[in-house]
């Protein structure tokens, strides 16, 4: 089990698109999961039952990932555990299909429809489809926890999302 100031602190990351996303989505960061890091990339896919293309997952409060160091000889150590960051604080806030929490996730992080596969393609083409860019601080309101009815007129996208889709 790591501790998420080991990782920043061990492996260099940085939290600064995590609070740039939080902004953007009005939400406070208050990061409690627990990060959970298998020895192996067998040991990963018999815990989660996930193809060794996924780099981890994120249940109920607990991430759980393929080992860091073969995520950063991938050069997606960061990118990972910031994804399912950005589960666990949008999980926190809100109640959303799931098709649209990973949607909106790979959408504000910046993801390509080509360089993704399976469920993480067909969530950013649905959210694609379904969401326009204007739109989408209005869309995602509705499933916010305390039932806001719309975003503060400040909402901005964090620098480094597409300005449409």
């Amino acid at each position: 089990m790591r501790n998420l100031n080991d990782l920043l602190n061990v492996y260099g990351l940085s939290l600064n698109r995590i609070y740039k996303i939080a902004k953007t989505l009005q939400i406070d960061v208050k990061i409690d999961a627990i990060i959970i890091e298998c020895d192996n990339i067998y040991e990963f896919h018999q815990i989660t039952g996930k193809p060794y293309h996924i780099g981890a997952i994120y249940i109920n409060g607990v991430i759980i990932s393929q080992p860091f160091n073969i995520l950063r000889q991938k050069g997606i150590l960061e990118s990972t555990i910031e994804h399912e960051l950005l589960h666990h604080l949008i999980e926190k806030n809100y109640s959303m299909p799931k098709w649209l929490e990973e949607g909106l996730i790979l959408y504000l992080t910046g993801s390509k429809l080509e360089d993704l596969k399976g469920e993480h393609k067909d969530a950013l083409k649905r959210f694609m489809q379904e969401v326009s860019y204007e739109d989408i601080p209005s869309y995602v309101a509705r499933y916010h926890n305390d039932n806001r009815s719309n975003f503060d007129p400040g909402f901005q996208f964090p620098s480094g999302t597409p300005s449409e889709p």
